[in-house]
């Protein structure tokens, strides 16, 4: 596959500054989603409420999802943030901040969902599911 805007756009894929990242299958999706989120709270200038506030309620969530914390309740708020906050941010950063979210969700949905199960299972004293944690 050539590695250029369009070919990529066609994927559905973005190429940020030029930046690529390579991962392997032993990656967490979740993991790097809550990466990226940690980045745009960072980096967030805090002007505005949907994304000085929204990327760290999402970046929360997603630790929660991680931890093996959190229930399909907040996997539906973190995608309900997602929306909020792409929609409602006022600048570039707080528009995009949702991408890794919610393209992770799209294609790894499983991976969500296989924590979340772990966790449950964990927290009732059963063994996770099979695939389902770490």
């Amino acid at each position: 596959m050539p590695c250029d805007y369009e070919s990529l756009a066609k994927l559905g894929s973005i190429m940020g500054s030029g930046g690529m990242i390579v991962m392997d299958e032993t990656s967490s999706m979740v993991d790097v989603a809550k990466f990226f989120m940690e980045f745009c709270m960072d980096e967030s200038c805090g002007k505005c409420v949907p994304c000085r506030v929204g990327t760290a309620q999402m970046h929360e969530l997603l630790r929660q999802i991680s931890a093996g914390e959190a229930t399909a309740r907040e996997l539906a708020l973190l995608e309900h943030l997602c929306e909020v906050v792409k929609s409602t941010s006022l600048c570039g950063l707080g528009q995009s901040a949702p991408n890794p979210v919610a393209s992770t969700l799209h294609y790894f949905r499983e991976e969500y969902e296989a924590k979340i199960a772990a966790g449950e299972a964990a927290a009732a004293g059963h063994t996770p599911p099979a695939g389902g944690a770490a």
